[in-house]
């Protein structure tokens, strides 16, 4: 059944109870990719920056070399900070690569046929056609999410591999400087311009609004999981009342244990 369909005091009810949706570790390292993309980005943007190219307006160039000191400075900062980024983000992938990042990748990530026709869809009615037609049911993440992902998978390793390359660039030959550098550049260009799909769809577009508090809270309300990823809400539902047979099913065992142990 539609979610269209379901009558008012069930969708109360849904919007009462809350679901987990993201743990402690994901909320901190969400938040922690966002200071580091601003800080990185900001400054990136300033050291990159000339009057000759116009990047950039002339106060913000000569704010953050004023604010640094220097032009070495400025750099010293960015790479240290990028240096902390991959860091992190290595050390959570690889401490809860068997447990949590496979699993996430092969089970959560992975487009399928319900996907494929949700972006032959969504796109549409986002710029007001196709209204009357019903989205395929998604998992935790759209479509969309996932191939946002997919691009911001692929750049940050370009990131993580160009930006040493550029910092320790004594160490390798001319033609590996001479390729890291725009590679870099293109990455971070990608991920931003992504990233503005994201902010738009996560924090302004309005049937996206619980997806941006549950980055705070880590969760969202039943009626929302129900609504926009069906797939997720029938797999919590479906636990919830395997988790609800078994403590049944433990606390029957228990009495009639106790009953027989009684009538010995």
């Amino acid at each position: 059944m539609s979610h269209k369909n379901i009558p008012l005091p069930e969708r109360q009810r849904l919007r009462q109870k809350m679901i987990k949706k993201h743990n402690l570790a994901n909320i901190l390292t969400h938040w922690f990719n966002v200071a580091s993309w601003l800080l990185l980005l900001s400054t990136g943007i300033a050291i990159i920056s000339s009057p000759r190219l116009g990047i950039t307006p002339i106060w913000w160039q000569e704010m953050f070399r004023n604010l640094f000191g220097s032009d070495a400075n400025l750099i010293r900062f960015h790479y240290t900070i990028g240096f902390l980024w991959i860091f992190v983000i290595l050390f959570n992938v690889l401490i809860g690569f068997r447990k949590y990042f496979v699993p996430f990748a092969s089970h959560r990530m992975l487009l399928d046929k319900d996907d494929i026709d949700w972006m032959m869809i969504k796109p549409l009615q986002m710029l007001g056609f196709r209204k009357d037609k019903e989205l395929p049911p998604q998992d935790a993440y759209n479509a969309g999410q996932k191939i946002y992902s997919y691009f911001v998978v692929l750049c940050t390793i370009g990131i993580m591999i160009t930006g040493p390359v550029m910092v320790f660039k004594s160490l390798f030959p001319p033609i590996v400087k001479q390729i890291a550098q725009p590679i870099h550049f293109i990455c971070v260009f990608v991920i931003v311009a992504w990233l503005f799909i994201h902010v738009y769809m996560g924090a302004i577009f309005p049937e996206e609004k619980e997806a941006f508090f549950s980055m705070f809270s880590g969760k969202v309300s039943a009626w929302y999981a129900r609504a926009h990823h069906e797939k997720w809400y029938n797999q919590m539902l479906k636990e919830e009342m395997e988790w609800q047979d078994n403590v049944e099913k433990e606390v029957l065992e228990s009495t009639h244990l106790e009953k027989t142990s009684g009538a010995d």
